[in-house]
């Protein structure tokens, strides 16, 4: 009697393992397996194609955020500079937001992608990468997409109320992109931040695995996002070699300094 009530002293003092910590632990690991399955199954379904090498794709995700790095300090766009002669951003031969920071660089590497990425915002550049991971699954040139409301309810709402891209580092919670309309494409220490125009935020992590693979279609039953090539008019000065931001409402950039 007295022995056991030793053990139940212990167990009840915390001395003694509780059996149901590894069971748990086992659970967690089960369904962590299942969720990877059915997100590898997901990948081929989606594709539909024969996967790529390994290598291939390791090199490519590297590539990817290489040149993304090379953009560094390109002003966000033209109309927060047109009219300052004075800004060391007036007249800039290049211009980039949040999503044409993305859309320049696969354009740069549409030879080893494989496909041409439209012509649309970062609604659209979500709804072509459908495998949604978590933040600790993030790889560097994965994609973290912020989702908010406008507070001006008058402006036109985005695609699943996405406002923002920015591109993962791969350094804690560092991400690249282009998020002040001031300002240029920097490195920022965190993909959190408060916006003066929309929120709360809420965010999405997406692998960018299905453009590794070659795939760049909608994967949204809601947005088909049809693939137009659009010709570019003789007198326009907004081609897209010169303002990736051309087609981005500015409404969403942030005009701190």
């Amino acid at each position: 009697k007295k022995k056991k009530k030793q053990k139940t002293n212990m167990a009840a003092n915390g001395n003694e393992p509780n059996l149901q910590d590894p069971f748990k632990a086992f659970m967690a690991k089960r369904k962590e397996i299942q969720r990877r399955n059915k997100r590898i199954t997901l990948q081929d379904k989606v594709t539909g194609l024969p996967d790529r090498p390994v290598e291939y794709k390791a090199q490519l995700r590297k590539k990817f955020l290489q040149q993304a790095l090379k953009y560094q300090g390109v002003p966000y766009s033209r109309h927060y500079h047109k009219d300052n002669p004075e800004s060391p951003h007036y007249n800039a031969p290049l211009y980039l937001d949040c999503c044409g920071l993305v859309r320049r660089v696969l354009r740069d590497l549409k030879a080893e992608f494989g496909f041409e990425i439209g012509r649309y915002h970062q609604s659209y550049q979500m709804d072509t990468l459908p495998i949604a991971i978590t933040e600790e699954e993030m790889q560097p040139g994965d994609l973290v997409f912020t989702e908010a409301p406008l507070y001006n309810t008058s402006h036109r709402r985005k695609e699943h109320d996405i406002v923002h891209v920015e591109i993962w580092m791969g350094d804690g919670k560092k991400v690249l992109g282009a998020r002040w309309g001031k300002r240029t494409v920097e490195i920022h220490d965190s993909y959190e931040f408060v916006s003066q125009k929309y929120g709360p935020n809420k965010y999405h992590f997406r692998s960018i695995e299905t453009w590794l693979r070659g795939i760049c279609r909608s994967h949204c039953p809601e947005h088909k996002w049809v693939h137009r090539v659009k010709s570019k008019p003789k007198s326009s000065v907004f081609a897209i070699s010169d303002d990736e931001s051309a087609d981005h409402q500015d409404e969403n950039a942030e005009s701190i300094e």
